[in-house]
């Protein structure tokens, strides 16, 4: 046998903003990269600047003047650069989000190194990966990826093939120990104890290792570059006669894997087998969560395609990449997942503020530009759905004298016998609140075995329910439009007290076994319980991407939300109160997530607004649409009119059972991109007539004429 090939990659983990803000680590970005650009000069050999731009480009905005040194470095391979532009949390972005992210990193990562831009899928941190991640990568053009959090225990070797729903596959890289697993390398002070260091990692990796190949990242969260590293390495060589011991990029390893004779893994990688996956950030800061959909919708749905389509807008291109980038930066996954210091939120909702801003802007623009061309005068509604609803055409528009509201049907509501909620035509909806004594991160109990109360009192008047404990008040108002097959639920949570969680629980037919869940291009199966391990207990909870669907009920929401299937009732986490990061030690996490930061905000003290669509007699067909009906809203504005254009009308007729993810402008021409539900089937996406078929579980890209 060989010697052992190991490739040392010097790195830093770049949190834009987590248990510091972004105005702190921002003068620490300064300070690491002033350094390792001057050790680059000395020759330093390679740095891994965490497969994100954003972190060169906040640099850049404060030494604008090093820009050609960082050029220089990059293009000769010495940093590494891209491909995303901020590390994502996964499951709370869209997958628009993640193509935009990809393409948008690429570019600038391209700009800034040429053909040395990395070209594979380095994702460190995020805690999980969706389906569809290899079909995305692979559409971008890359083949090789890097992970650590997510992966199962049944994969138990460095390199697996990770497949999406529709059979993409990337050959990826597992860091079983984690991204900072080389950080001790950054502590050895003499040769010996480096020889030591490398001989105890070989050990460590062995039993995982595909080849006589291995990689270690040496570095972790905001380090800089060991500059005795090389001289270290060098001095060591003689210790480890059998190691052939480099310093490198990812790409010098990852690009040489071998690609037989090694395991696959099919779909979603939500695994704690050996690394936390810090399952309830997503009922952490849950405002946050619904703005973040309600934006994505904005701008994938309304402002992008009015833009693209009516005649004679221009194509706001500076204004819709500012709108992306603040949505990319707060897509981050400390940032997007709401586990940060208070200060850090507070920075989160005035980006989501600015998207709102120029989000509406570019709307009301443009739908005033058409309704500026159509003959009559009145209100002018646009419908951003592929099909017919309210009255409007699907991606078209409609004239009417006054703005329209929807008619109601009466629902049936009773408090239930037992007093925990109500039943709302033929639905029951239980409220139930109970301690929890975790952080941010995770869930957990405060007795092994409590039981969640049910409210103090509950009162109907007329569709509203107000539902009470002490500290706590909920109001609930529930309507059903006659246009729209399900139930809507609005209400607003007034919470005096911290430490508790609030669920509401949806009655189904039960037992069941699984649910099925919206994830970004994907509706998702999975089981009651994910899998756990001695650093992370099982848990139950799950991300639903606006939808999930079990017993023959639907649940609705504008964002994504934290649900769990109990025996008799989907269970959807209204609201979480917990005050700080991350706790040392937890009954359900027996280690520290993060640094303690406290964050009373967290608390959600005050009110805090929720919206919701429940959904009886629900099937996996009827999910998307009905998501569409209850989560992108007609938008509206004043038609002055004057103009040649009928007052009811389609920019482009979009039918099939493709679902639409966006219409867009691209180098001056119509992109449409629908996707595939079905993992069982092909479907079609039909464009003024021409018919596009889409395979199974297929993201496909069109390109339209005009």
């Amino acid at each position: 046998m060989g010697n052992t090939t190991v490739t040392l990659v010097p790195h830093t983990h770049w949190d834009r903003e987590w248990y510091e803000p972004f105005s702190v680590f921002s003068e620490r970005l300064v300070e690491m990269m002033d350094g390792l650009l001057a050790l680059g000069d000395d020759g330093f050999p390679h740095f891994h600047l965490d497969g994100q731009t954003a972190m060169i480009d906040d640099y850049l905005d404060r030494r604008p003047e090093r820009q050609a040194d960082l050029r220089r470095l990059a293009a000769s391979g010495q940093l590494s650069v891209g491909p995303w532009v901020t590390q994502m949390d996964e499951f709370l972005t869209s997958g628009e989000s993640h193509i935009r992210n990809l393409e948008m990193g690429l570019a600038r990562a391209r700009d800034l190194a040429g053909e040395r831009a990395l070209d594979i899928g380095y994702m460190p941190d995020q805690f999980g990966h969706i389906g569809q991640m290899p079909q995305i990568l692979r559409q971008g053009g890359l083949d090789r990826a890097m992970v650590w959090r997510g992966v199962p225990a049944s994969i138990d070797r460095t390199s697996f093939w990770w497949e999406a729903p529709d059979g993409s596959r990337v050959l990826t890289e597992y860091m079983v120990f984690g991204y900072f697993f080389g950080g001790s390398f950054l502590r050895a002070a003499e040769p010996s104890e480096l020889a030591g260091t490398l001989e105890a990692s070989a050990g460590k990796l062995g039993p995982y290792l595909v080849s006589d190949r291995m990689v270690v990242m040496v570095g972790y969260d905001h380090a800089g570059p060991d500059a005795s590293l090389p001289g270290k390495v060098a001095d060591a060589a003689t210790l480890t006669p059998h190691m052939d011991v480099t310093i490198a990029g990812i790409a010098e390893h990852v690009h040489g894997q071998p690609s037989t004779e090694i395991p696959t893994w099919r779909g979603e990688l939500r695994s704690s087998a050996r690394a936390h996956l810090l399952p309830n950030v997503y009922s952490a800061r849950v405002h946050q969560k619904r703005e973040r959909g309600r934006l994505e919708a904005l701008i994938e749905r309304s402002a992008e395609p009015l833009a693209a389509q009516v005649p004679g807008f221009g194509w706001p291109e500076d204004e819709l990449d500012r709108a992306w980038t603040l949505l990319l930066w707060n897509g981050a996954h400390d940032s997007a997942c709401g586990c940060s210091h208070d200060q850090v939120a507070i920075d989160v909702d005035a980006r989501f503020a600015e998207v709102r801003e120029i989000g509406t802007d570019i709307v009301q623009r443009a739908l005033g530009s058409l309704g500026s061309r159509v003959a009559e005068t009145g209100v002018i509604r646009w419908n951003p759905s592929p099909f017919a609803r309210e009255g409007v055409p699907g991606n078209g528009w409609s004239v009417a004298p006054a703005g329209r509201e929807p008619a109601l049907l009466p629902v049936a509501i009773e408090i239930l016998p037992d007093g925990d909620g109500v039943v709302a035509d033929g639905i029951a909806l239980r409220l139930f609140d109970e301690p929890d004594v975790g952080d941010l991160y995770t869930f957990c109990y405060a007795e092994e075995e409590q039981t969640p109360s049910p409210p103090a009192s509950i009162e109907l008047e007329g569709h509203e329910v107000r539902a009470r404990w002490d500290g706590v008040l909920v109001v609930l108002r529930i309507v059903h439009r006659a246009d729209e097959p399900f139930l809507r639920l609005e209400g607003a949570i007034h919470n005096e007290r911290p430490d508790h969680r609030l669920r509401l629980h949806v009655g189904i037919e039960g037992p069941v076994t699984g649910s099925v869940a919206g994830s970004p291009f994907e509706l998702v199966e999975r089981p009651l319980v994910g899998e756990g391990s001695g650093v992370e207990s099982a848990s139950a909870t799950w991300p639903a991407r606006g939808v999930v669907m079990a017993g023959g009920v639907a649940v609705l929401h504008e964002g994504v939300f934290e649900y769990e299937v109990t025996d008799r009732a989907l269970a959807v986490s209204l609201l979480r109160c917990v005050g700080t990061i991350s706790r040392d030690v937890l009954a359900t996490r027996p280690y520290q997530a993060g640094p303690p930061t406290p964050t009373p905000d967290a608390q959600m003290l005050g009110e805090t607004t929720f919206a919701l669509g429940i959904r009886a007699r629900a099937t996996p067909e009827t999910l998307l649409t009905d998501h569409e009906r209850f989560a992108l809203p007609l938008a509206e504005a004043i038609a002055v009119g004057g103009g040649d254009l009928a007052s009811t009308g389609t920019f482009r007729s979009i039918e099939g059972d493709a679902a639409l993810s966006s219409i867009r402008r691209v180098g001056g021409s119509l992109q449409v991109r629908a996707w595939n539900p079905r993992s069982d089937a092909d479907t079609t996406v039909t464009i003024d007539g021409e018919v596009h078929r889409i395979g199974p579980a297929r993201i496909e890209t069109l390109e339209v004429d005009g």
